[in-house]
């Protein structure tokens, strides 16, 4: 245990040294407060000091009682703290029903892309522990699932949770782009980035992929891609091909335009490999100390002086009772 104010303890003898300075500056009959002071903290005018009452013992417990508790008494916490790198970064996901075309493995079976990109993004956002992450999904529209946070562990729930017809089942990647954006616009981290994954052409929205990209441009923030979607031939002449319906030079201008990085993920390996890639392109190169978390003590000595003055409250009405 350590104290804010130590300094305070050096109060501790300034009821005694009160009581002397008014004994020396006025008479004890004209003064009965401080007699009463001299009486409760154990001091005579003799200077001498007696054995102490319960009722004298008391009033210093709670003197000490009230200085431990201005010197702020607390513990540091034993629970490990990731340091924090000062980087935001916001993860962009498409949830637009293309995303639920089951083109992609998982250990040998068959899974649909936000099943791949929920395990894969997963990992990637584990990994950033230390950084402020949000999480913002869209499909015809976006929003933001989770707001800039240290907890990780959150962003990873949210996007667990994320569901295919959430948002719509169009694509509105300027909106997504720009909500992304404007999240952290006014964070004051030094180093932001979005990293944004979608498998379709932008229909749907206010706001188009190419201005939300000069805008993140001009507000410092970089912009990564990443184009998902399978090659796989079409199982029958009447199937459309699985990214048929991607834009991928819509994606490559996005990132060409905010400084960022483009990426064409074909299967779940790509995918890890891209998420890894841009992980190690966005590692802080200096992190900050690690954070220091200290647990207040002070309810407990103030506590422990509220049930004193109980008992010296109990112990003046008993002797007022008596006399």
């Amino acid at each position: 245990m350590n104290f804010e104010w130590p300094w305070v303890f050096t109060a501790f003898p300034l009821p005694v040294l009160l009581h002397r300075f008014l004994q020396r500056q006025y008479s004890l009959k004209t003064i009965p407060v401080s007699t009463r002071l001299g009486n409760a903290l154990g001091t005579t005018q003799n200077h001498t000091y007696p054995v102490l009452s319960l009722h004298q013992l008391l009033s210093w417990i709670i003197w000490l009682l009230l200085l431990i508790a201005l010197a702020q008494p607390g513990v540091v916490d034993k629970t490990t703290v990731q340091p924090a790198s000062g980087r935001a970064l916001s993860v962009v996901v498409d949830l637009s029903g293309s995303m639920e075309r089951e083109d992609f493995e998982w250990q040998g079976e068959q899974a649909s892309r936000l099943d791949i990109v929920k395990r894969v993004a997963s990992e990637f956002i584990q990994a950033r522990a230390g950084d402020r992450v949000s999480l913002v999904l869209f499909a015809s529209k976006a929003y933001i699932a989770t707001p800039l946070t240290f907890d990780v562990q959150a962003v990873q729930n949210q996007l667990a949770a994320a569901g295919i017809g959430m948002a719509g089942r169009s694509t509105g990647i300027g909106d997504a782009l720009g909500l992304a954006i404007q999240s952290l616009t006014n964070d004051p981290a030094s180093d932001k980035a979005i990293v944004l994954l979608s498998d379709g052409t932008n229909n749907a929205g206010a706001v188009s992929p190419e201005d939300a990209a000069e805008f993140a441009l001009s507000r410092g923030i970089r912009v990564h891609t990443i184009a998902m979607g399978s090659d796989k031939p079409p199982e029958d002449a009447f199937s459309t091909a699985p990214s048929a319906d991607l834009d991928e030079e819509t994606l490559k201008q996005i990132a060409a335009s905010a400084n960022g990085q483009f990426f064409r993920a074909r299967t779940t390996t790509e995918l890890q490999q891209i998420y890894q890639l841009i992980n190690a392109l966005e590692r802080a190169e200096v992190e900050a100390p690690p954070i220091v978390i200290r647990r207040d003590l002070r309810h407990w000595p103030l506590m422990l002086l509220l049930g004193c003055l109980i008992i010296r409250a109990g112990l003046h009405h008993r002797r007022a009772l008596v006399t």
